[in-house]
């Protein structure tokens, strides 16, 4: 069986650790072929520990000209997703992990819009947290669906939403942010996706209540959902290892597109 050809957009902490899990357990099923990334010595010094040699290039166009690639695994960053994802489903598959970029309701229909008719893929792994799929089943009846996420002061830090707090000493915990999905992403890009996630199956930013304490004895990163409508209640509660590499996300986010390539 022919392999399928792979591209990844950013080779940071969650690309090294999908590719090592490629590497490891889907080999016969994929290739390596492309990897975008500014730091193109730290990327080849990976790819040459793992004895892999994809094109490493910090330039999209040799990404976009490329004739070889099926799928292109976004792990960069919500700007990335908004720079380059409208040109990757006129040629190829997408999947993203900074879904936080969706909270772009035009650049959210475009993207569903152009995958359609150009007949690609577009895939939205379910990230951090569980529970879509009953969510998603009963949207239409939600009447109050909110996210409370907590997590450690390290995680935060580097967040527009944390610059004033960057030098404060938490001492137990405090709430920082309470409002929408969609302002929730604007201050913490890389640390609430899960909240985007949460809104694109449920009933949208705008709707969606956002809680973002800190514990500054916690080494985890825990969310609770809780929605509420005409079909009743549902709870979901989730603590969550910080991925090893990087802090400011869970390492369910990175096991969420293994996942995802394991289906495809």
């Amino acid at each position: 069986m022919k392999k399928i050809n792979l591209a990844f957009i950013g080779c940071g902490a969650m690309c090294k650790q999908i590719i090592s899990s490629i590497i490891k357990d889907m080999n016969n099923k994929f290739n390596i072929e492309f990897i975008l990334d500014n730091h193109l010595d730290e990327a080849k010094t990976f790819c040459d520990d793992l004895n892999i040699s994809p094109h490493i290039s910090n330039d999209f166009n040799n990404l976009i000209k490329s004739e070889h690639i099926d799928l292109v695994i976004e792990t960069a960053s919500v700007q990335s997703v908004k720079d380059y994802s409208l040109k990757i489903v006129e040629k190829f598959d997408l999947m993203i992990a900074s879904v936080g970029a969706l909270s772009d309701d035009n650049l959210y229909n475009k993207l569903l819009e152009k995958s359609s008719f150009h007949g690609s893929k577009l895939l939205i792994p379910h990230g951090a947290i569980g529970g879509l799929d009953a969510i998603s089943a009963v949207k239409e009846m939600i009447n109050n669906i909110s996210i409370t996420t907590t997590k450690s002061p390290q995680s935060l830090k580097g967040s527009k939403g944390f610059e004033k707090f960057e030098k404060y000493k938490f001492i137990k915990s405090k709430t920082i942010f309470d409002g929408t999905a969609k302002k929730a992403i604007e201050l913490f890009p890389k640390n609430l996706n899960v909240a985007v996630t949460l809104s694109l199956y449920g009933i949208g930013t705008e709707k969606t209540n956002v809680v973002l304490i800190v514990d500054p004895k916690l080494e985890t990163n825990n969310h609770s959902i809780f929605v509420e409508g005409d079909f009743g209640q549902m709870k979901f509660d989730f603590s969550l290892n910080q991925s090893p590499t990087n802090p400011k996300t869970s390492a369910l986010a990175a096991l969420s597109l293994i996942k995802g390539l394991k289906d495809y």
